[in-house]
């Protein structure tokens, strides 16, 4: 993936924005993030303020400037701070780890708003959000999630500001009844750490179970996604699975049983079979090869597998069944990413025994 990161540090006296800092308070300061495109990227078909779909029990939502401010479509974007270029697509730093998340553990991604946009001097926002933290303002919210109870996990993301969140998160934790969920922090910052921010999400987030956060530096969100998958893996969350319908493949006299995956691209290519496809050996890790028509449906993927996985690859239109070497520092980590559709239920070691070339026939257990 190319990003290209800006970053800009102002140099603002000690009542500033301060950093996610958790040190002197007299001492630290930070920027805020820029407001994202006012919906002028065609390749971002996003809608702002809507939940996108993912994992349905997994809610990441975030508040940044990058998306709360009217900034011109030509803005000098490194006049205002942090701003990642990802496919085209500029978007900042907080959403870019709401999107590590997503990646490595699924769930759907919502974009706190705030009914009113944040001015687009840097200056003004500073001066507004020490008002709003002195006197406990909480913002208006432009929209409202109608099916909080059906998640189970609620991350919340925010750059912080003067060593607090940003009083929109604080808004929006305040909205629902968390009570028995599971709420994870995220921030991102310039140098300082979390500050006060995970105590103030525990204030607002009442009756729920509040796991350990993570804070990035932003000239670090770039190259975070390991960092993000080794949080994601400390805390004890995991991608779950949607379970689907069980299925048969065949290969050079052998006979392997596997759970297909009930998601849009799994079904999708579901439907092809019985799928026959020639699928290589390649590193002693994995067969793949061609699919036979490219599916319509797509995710963006994922840079890692699991041993059993089944996979698609969209860059190149392959399938593939990976059987050893998920926890080989030189093969565990892929260069394209891919979408798991399936899991082979059966015992791979088979795989070590066939021929390097061999048909393999997917299709439904009857």
């Amino acid at each position: 993936m190319k990003r290209l990161f800006i970053s800009l540090l102002l140099l603002v006296p000690v009542m500033t924005f301060a950093g996610c800092g958790a040190g002197d308070d007299s001492s630290e300061i930070d920027i805020p993030e820029v407001p994202n495109d006012p919906g002028n990227d065609d390749d971002d078909n996003d809608n702002p303020g809507t939940v996108t779909p993912g994992n349905g029990k997994i809610l990441i939502a975030w508040f940044s400037r990058w998306g709360n401010t009217n900034y011109a479509a030509d803005v000098d974007a490194t006049t205002g701070a942090s701003i990642l270029v990802d496919k085209g697509t500029r978007r900042g730093t907080t959403e870019m780890v709401a999107r590590y998340i997503q990646t490595a553990v699924g769930g759907d991604l919502h974009l706190i708003e705030t009914s009113e946009p944040y001015p687009t001097e840097f200056d003004d926002v500073r001066d507004q959000n020490h008002v709003e933290q002195a006197a406990g303002t909480l913002p208006a919210l432009k929209n409202r999630i109608e099916n909080m109870d059906q998640y189970d996990i609620v991350f919340i993301g925010y750059p912080n500001w003067a060593l607090d969140v940003p009083q929109a998160i604080r808004s929006f934790l305040s909205s629902y009844d968390l009570s028995g969920k599971t709420v994870v922090p995220f921030c991102t910052h310039d140098g300082y750490g979390a500050g006060r921010t995970y105590n103030s999400v525990k204030e607002e987030a009442t009756g729920a179970n509040v796991l350990e956060g993570i804070a990035i530096e932003a000239t670090d969100v770039p190259s975070a996604e390991s960092q993000v998958q080794d949080w994601l893996e400390r805390i004890g969350i995991e991608r779950e699975e949607p379970q689907g319908a069980s299925v048969r493949i065949t290969a050079g006299g052998h006979t392997f049983t596997g759970e297909w995956l009930d998601t849009p691209l799994a079904d999708e290519i579901r439907g092809m079979f019985p799928l026959t496809a020639t699928l290589g050996r390649y590193g002693g890790r994995e067969y793949y090869g061609s699919m036979p028509r490219r599916p319509t449906n797509t995710e963006e993927g994922q840079l890692r597998f699991e041993n059993g996985d089944i996979t698609y690859c969209p860059s190149n239109n392959t399938i593939a069944i990976f059987y050893a070497k998920a926890d080989d520092p030189d093969m565990g980590q892929l260069t394209m990413r891919i979408i798991p559709i399936g899991k082979v239920t059966s015992d791979l070691m088979v795989f070590d025994e066939m021929d390097s070339r061999l048909e393999f026939t997917f299709d439904n257990i009857q």
